[in-house]
């Protein structure tokens, strides 16, 4: 599956609660796109406040069947006043939780997330730190293992297109039912940092997500 994710910051004379029913509009623009270019499911986050100190504010993730989808629904775009905030165009790779995740889009509704955006590090390409990154889930560094219960229902890793040029070289998402397991979660991760010989720069949000089509 190819997801385009768009992230989005508020202005500083925008509330937080201005800030999210804007974004939920913006998001959801893409569900009134023709249907030979609309996308397959598309979903709306939001920060959470008072968890992490966001770099963005929200992010629309929007789902495609393949690349000519992707095309299609771009092209439409084009038409359109272009929309702010830097996009990541990636191809999902579900690690942990499939057929939660599954049961999650039949349901729909909303759900907690604990995301990740990051930069490699300087000494590894990209394909270099696809490959490493793969082979990292579970773990923050050699020898420190995330704990189960730190690990959410799901986890998806996010590759981001190699032929495109991307803000960021990697985009996690995990999944949780209750907030006490998001804020957990994020406890643990600012006890046992990323390992630097992988990722450069990093940045956690919490969010919430609301499925809007799909």
């Amino acid at each position: 599956m190819i997801k385009r994710m768009r992230f989005g910051s508020r202005r500083a004379d925008t509330s937080a609660e201005e800030f999210a029913a804007a974004w939920r509009h913006a998001v959801g623009g893409a569900a009134h796109a023709p249907p030979e270019v609309r996308p397959l499911r598309i979903a709306v986050c939001t920060a959470l406040p008072g968890i992490e100190e966001p770099r963005h504010d929200g992010i629309g993730i929007e789902w495609f069947a393949d690349a000519d989808h992707l095309r299609r629904y771009e092209k439409w775009l084009e038409s359109l006043p272009p929309g702010n905030g830097p996009v990541v165009v990636a191809e999902e790779s579900v690690m942990r939780g499939a057929e939660w995740l599954e049961r999650r889009w039949r349901e729909g509704g909303g759900k907690l997330k604990h995301m990740a955006v990051a930069l490699r590090a300087e000494t590894l390409s990209r394909a270099e730190f696809a490959e490493r990154w793969h082979g990292h889930a579970g773990r923050v560094r050699q020898g420190i293992v995330i704990p189960d219960d730190m690990r959410g229902l799901a986890y998806l890793q996010n590759h981001p297109d190699p032929d495109r040029d991307t803000p960021y070289d990697a985009v996690n998402e995990v999944y949780f039912d209750d907030l006490e397991g998001l804020r957990a979660r994020v406890e643990w991760f600012r006890r046992n940092p990323p390992a630097d010989d992988l990722v450069g720069r990093w940045w956690f949000l919490a969010v919430s997500e609301e499925l809007i089509l799909g």
